[in-house]
């Protein structure tokens, strides 16, 4: 019961800091905190058909814990790669378009 507690904290916050990206950066922020959300569920999942589709071990009953705490691991490294990706180009086009605006200003 307090790891599913756990995790939804964990998700609220990752919904909260995509929304405060794309606040920084005028996007969609609703948008953007579904996405975050749904960025960790597709980390997770992803990893877990790797497991079952590309490597050789076979999953036991007893393997089932250890490998949700994988998934949620990967779904997390999934998050801050997703996160990091879209500050740096967001980022980017802000410093592009202010340069831009200076150009005629001289």
């Amino acid at each position: 019961m307090a790891i599913k507690l756990l995790s939804y904290i964990f998700l609220f916050y990752v919904g909260f800091y995509f929304y405060r990206l794309a606040e920084n950066h005028n996007k969609y922020k609703w948008l953007c905190g579904f996405l975050g959300i749904a960025s960790f569920y597709l980390g997770s999942i992803m990893y877990i058909l790797y497991i079952r589709f590309f490597t050789e071990t076979i999953i036991n009953e007893f393997e089932i814990t250890n490998l949700s705490f994988k998934s949620s691991i990967a779904g997390f490294v999934f998050v801050v790669i997703l996160f990091k990706t879209l500050n740096f180009i967001w980022s980017k086009k802000k410093k592009l378009k202010n340069e831009v605006d200076k150009i005629g200003k001289d």
